[in-house]
C-alpha cells in the first residue's frame, strides 16, 4: 500500500484533494450535461423535449440510487479502485451514448452512464475524512462538495457552449476524454489507511447494506438527511426548470447563452470549500442556516428576474447558497454516524439529496404546467424554508460551537 504523505509536504498533500475533486467534476458533469440541449437532443433523435426531459430524470434517478450500491463498498474496498473504474466506466458509456440513433438506447447507455459516475463522488468524499489533517475534515468536504457545483455546472454550460458551434454529440466525447484523464489522475492518488470495515472480522457486505439502511431511522443522522433532501428538492428543481424559462420570453435564450448564465455556478467551487474551513470557526449549525438564506434569496431573485442582472444575481446566490451549506452539513452527519459507517453515511446523504433533486424534475412538471415559473419557485422556496426550520429547531445550539 502507497504511503500517505507526511505533513510536512504540503504540495504533495494538496495533490490528492485537488485531483480527487477534479475527478469528482468530471464525472458529475456527464449526469447533467443533457440539461442545456433538450430541444437540440429532441430534434437529433426525432422525439419531444419533454422526453429528453424525463431520460435526463432516470439518469438521475440511477446516479442518485447508485450510492446506496457504493455507499458500503467505500468502507471496504480501495477508494483509488473504485473511483478510478466508475471514471473509465464513463469514459467508454458516453461515446456509446453520443452515436445511439434513438432515445431508447440512448436514455439507457446515459442511465448506465450515470450509475457508473457515481462511484466516482462517493469514493471521493469517503477518502476526504481517511487523508484529511486535524481540523480540515471540513475543507476536505468542502472540496469534494465544490467539484460537485463545478460538475453540474460544466455539464449544463460545457454542453450548451460546445452544441452553439459544434453540436451535443462532440460535447460528449470531449466530457469521455476528460473522464479518462481523471481516471488516470485518480490510480496515482495515495492510498489512504484501511476502512474499518475492511478488518477481517468485520460484517458481510449484505450486513453492511442493511446497517446503512438502519442510519435512515437514527434521528441524529435522519436530521441532516431530511435537510440536505429538501435543500436538494428545492434549488434542483428551480435549476433544471430554469432552461425552460430562459427558452421564452423575455429571455428568449439559446443553448450557449443559457450555457453562459449557468457558468455563474462556479462560484461554488470557492464557496464550498471556504465555507467548510469557516464552519469551524463559527459553528456547523449557523454555516447551514446562513446557506440555506443565501438558497431562499437566490430562488426569490430568480423568480422575479426579467433580465439578465438580477438572473445572474440569482443563480449565484443559489450556489452559493447551496454549496456553502453541504460542508456543514456533512459534517454534523460525520458528528453523528458511527465511524465504521462514516463512508456509508456520506453516501447515503448523496443519495437522498439527488433522489429528491431527480424527483423534483419530475414533480414540478405538472406545477410548471399549472403555473409557470411563478408556480415552481414558490414550491422552491417552499422546500428550502423548511429545511431552515428543521435546520434551526432540529440541532442543539451546542452545534454553533467552534470544532
Amino acid at each position: 500500500m502507497t504511503a500517505l504523505a507526511p505533513p510536512d509536504a504540503p504540495a504533495t498533500a494538496l495533490r490528492a484533494p485537488v485531483t480527487a475533486a477534479a475527478a469528482t467534476c468530471c464525472a458529475v458533469s456527464t449526469v447533467y450535461l443533457t440539461q442545456p440541449v433538450f430541444p437540440e437532443i429532441a430534434a437529433s433523435l426525432d422525439t419531444g423535449a419533454q422526453s429528453v426531459r424525463l431520460a435526463f430524470t432516470v439518469t438521475t434517478l440511477a446516479y442518485a440510487l447508485a450510492f446506496f450500491l457504493f455507499g458500503p463498498l467505500t468502507d471496504r474496498v480501495r477508494t483509488t479502485v473504485l473511483g478510478g473504474s466508475g471514471a473509465v466506466a464513463v469514459a467508454l458509456l458516453l461515446p456509446a451514448a453520443a452515436a445511439a440513433p434513438n432515445l431508447p438506447l440512448f436514455a439507457a447507455l446515459l442511465t448506465v452512464a450515470g450509475i457508473a459516475a457515481a462511484a466516482v463522488p462517493a469514493a471521493m468524499i469517503a477518502l476526504m475524512p481517511r487523508i484529511a489533517p486535524p481540523g480540515q475534515t471540513g475543507l476536505y468536504f468542502g472540496l469534494i462538495i465544490g467539484a460537485t457545483v463545478a460538475g453540474i455546472t460544466l455539464g449544463r454550460s460545457f454542453t450548451g457552449l460546445v452544441a452553439g458551434w459544434a453540436g451535443w454529440r462532440e460535447a460528449m466525447l470531449l466530457l469521455a476524454l476528460l473522464n479518462l484523464a481523471a481516471a488516470f489522475a485518480v490510480t496515482r492518488l495515495p492510498a489512504p489507511p484501511a476502512p474499518p470495515a475492511a478488518a477481517p472480522n468485520s460484517p458481510d457486505l449484505a450486513q453492511a447494506y442493511r446497517a446503512a439502511a438502519r442510519m435512515t431511522t437514527h434521528p441524529p443522522v435522519l436530521r441532516p438527511l431530511a435537510i440536505g433532501s429538501l435543500l436538494f428538492f428545492g434549488y434542483l428543481g428551480v435549476i433544471t426548470f430554469l432552461t425552460y424559462r430562459l427558452r421564452g420570453e423575455p429571455f428568449g435564450y439559446g443553448a450557449g447563452a443559457i450555457g453562459a448564465v449557468s457558468l455563474a455556478g462556479l462560484i461554488g467551487v470557492a464557496g464550498a470549500p471556504l465555507a467548510g474551513r469557516l464552519s469551524s470557526r463559527i459553528g456547523a449549525r449557523r454555516m447551514v442556516l446562513l446557506g440555506l438564506t443565501l438558497v431562499a434569496a437566490g430562488i426569490g431573485a430568480l423568480g422575479v428576474a426579467t433580465g439578465p442582472v438580477l438572473l445572474t444575481a440569482g443563480v449565484l446566490l443559489v450556489f452559493l447558497g447551496v454549496f456553502s451549506c453541504q460542508p456543514a452539513v456533512l459534517v454534523l452527519l460525520a458528528r453523528a454516524a458511527p465511524p465504521e459507517r462514516a463512508g456509508a453515511a456520506s453516501s447515503l446523504y448523496l443519495l437522498v439529496c439527488l433522489l429528491a433533486g431527480s424527483l423534483s424534475s419530475a414533480a414540478l412538471g405538472p406545477v410548471w404546467s399549472a403555473g409557470g415559473w411563478a408556480a415552481v419557485t414558490g414550491t422552491g422556496a417552499a422546500a428550502i424554508a423548511g429545511a431552515l426550520a428543521l435546520a434551526f429547531l432540529g440541532f442543539p445550539r451546542t452545534e454553533d460551537t467552534p470544532r
